[in-house]
């Protein structure tokens, strides 16, 4: 067999704890199919299809959009990413311009190169300084972008009803922003006021669209916070593998008509499908919404009770820090050199964490852990609660927002030439660049690269991150001038 093959075989005997995604965490108690080799079809009689839905596909997207609260949704097996670029690219025009909080996922960033839109940033406020944490983007600023705009372009449209009405009809206000992108929850479990800012948004005329991805267990008890979906947002895409028992690469789209052109955005998500999904990835969504059908209501209760449970636990550590977040699903310590921690853990424990960054490591959750894994994790950060990982003020600056030099499409069709990282700064980017995870691009295409894009970079790499949009050998594409 090949030595991937070979690798997926070997988790089964090593005994390592996944405390990361998908939210299955391999618990075949949970989430039991039989051999995936016999359930691999495409569409023959009898099993729909999912680019012309009519049967058993239709059903349970249905349903799905019942237990979730929406007008509508649509099967992912692209990921998250298909759905994203879908709402945006569906409830925009060519030379839109975007409200984008910065921390969005870069894939945001490709559909507004395939758009050809034009963003302006907002900024999520600072959560934690000392290790470089962003959180909420706030209402108040998404009404200050849409005041700045107000005037400023074409005379907007909107949906109403699936019927397009004039965007200066009373009680809205002409704004040349077509829709607002926001990430929420982010990835270290921070929540916007989605309310608040969804009426905003519609006050001016707008569309809403949420990057949900890690929150799609949001709603399913009070202590997790209520979905986007339920808060008026037009489009939410939620990740079903990260955090509830689905396989890797499912999630949803979900789309509350009214305001954005529904049909547009499912013709954009029949484009960015693959023509050939996978039963196997469409089987385990239904079987994640039966699951939340029959028995979620018990499973979260347990869930959220061993939740309680052992941060409660965490929080009486002396050097090892947890952060208040408002999904408490997500366990984020504040850590000195979280590299070395998530080694340790790894290497000694056999714990393997979502993510580590300089300052802070990120444990994540689900309705398929349990009681033995959480009494396990609960013992390592007890042993390891020493000074050496007590957690001190960072010198990390954060998001930074470099200028931009040229759109995003034109610097992808532009010459480019590669430059060694460490003499890039004043350079136009000609690819994004991003530590993953999570995925936010640090420098967009067609922005000029900062220093503080190379000082993150230069941390990324002593903590042994993966940064995507970098050569092996420390080379970055630039646009060739």
């Amino acid at each position: 067999m090949g030595k991937l093959y070979d690798k997926l075989t070997e988790l089964e005997y090593e005994n390592i704890l996944p405390m990361h995604m998908p939210g299955s965490k391999r618990n075949s108690e949970l989430m039991s199919m039989p051999d995936p080799v016999k359930m691999d079809i495409t569409e023959i009689t009898g099993f729909d299809n999912l680019h012309n839905a009519t049967g058993i596909i239709k059903e349970c997207a249905i349903e799905a959009a019942r237990i979730f609260g929406a007008d509508e949704t649509c099967l992912l097996v692209n990921g998250s990413t298909a759905g994203i670029m879908a709402a945006i690219c569906g409830a925009t025009h060519s030379g839109d311009k975007v409200l984008v909080a910065r921390n969005v996922h870069r894939s945001v960033i490709n559909a507004l190169y395939l758009g050809q839109l034009n963003p302006e940033y907002i900024f999520p406020e600072m959560k934690c300084p000392e290790a470089g944490i962003y959180g909420a983007v706030k209402p108040e600023d998404v009404e200050e972008a849409f005041k700045g705009s107000v005037g400023h372009g074409k005379t907007s449209k909107r949906i109403e009803c699936g019927n397009a009405v004039d965007g200066s009809a009373e009680h809205s206000k002409n704004s040349d922003i077509k829709a607002v992108i926001i990430t929420s929850p982010t990835y270290e479990g921070i929540v916007s006021d989605i309310s608040a800012i969804s009426d905003i948004v519609h006050r001016y005329g707008g569309v809403l669209i949420v990057d949900q991805a890690h929150g799609a267990h949001f709603g399913f008890n009070e202590e997790f916070p209520e979905s986007a979906v339920r808060q008026g947002a037009d489009a939410v895409i939620t990740s079903v593998h990260k955090t509830l028992p689905a396989l890797t690469q499912t999630a949803l789209l979900h789309i509350n008509r009214g305001r954005i052109d529904a049909d547009r955005v499912k013709m954009f998500w029949n484009i960015f499908q693959s023509t050939s999904p996978s039963y196997i990835l469409m089987g385990s969504i239904d079987n994640c919404v039966t699951i939340l059908k029959e028995k979620g209501d018990y499973l979260f209760k347990k869930y959220v009770e061993r939740l309680k449970n052992i941060r409660n636990e965490i929080d009486k550590l002396k050097y090892i820090n947890l952060l208040p977040v408002d999904d408490i699903s997500k366990i984020v310590l504040l850590v000195n050199d979280g590299g070395e921690f998530a080694r340790q853990l790894r290497q000694i424990y056999k714990i393997e964490l979502e993510m580590a960054s300089e300052k802070y490591v990120i444990a994540m959750t689900s309705i398929g852990d349990t009681d033995e894994g959480y009494a396990r994790f609960l013992q390592a950060l007890r042993e390891m609660d020493r000074e050496e990982y007590s957690s001190v003020q960072s010198n990390n600056s954060g998001l930074v927002c470099p200028k931009i030099a040229m759109s995003i499409y034109e610097a992808l069709n532009s010459p480019i030439e590669m430059s060694d990282f460490n003499n890039s700064v004043g350079r136009i980017a000609g690819e994004a660049i991003c530590i993953y995870p999570p995925g936010i691009n640090l420098v967009n295409p067609g922005e000029v690269i900062t220093e503080g894009v190379i000082n993150a970079l230069k941390s990324g790499l002593k903590d042994g991150l993966e940064i995507l949009g970098m050569s092996e050998d420390l080379q970055i594409r630039c646009v060739k001038i």
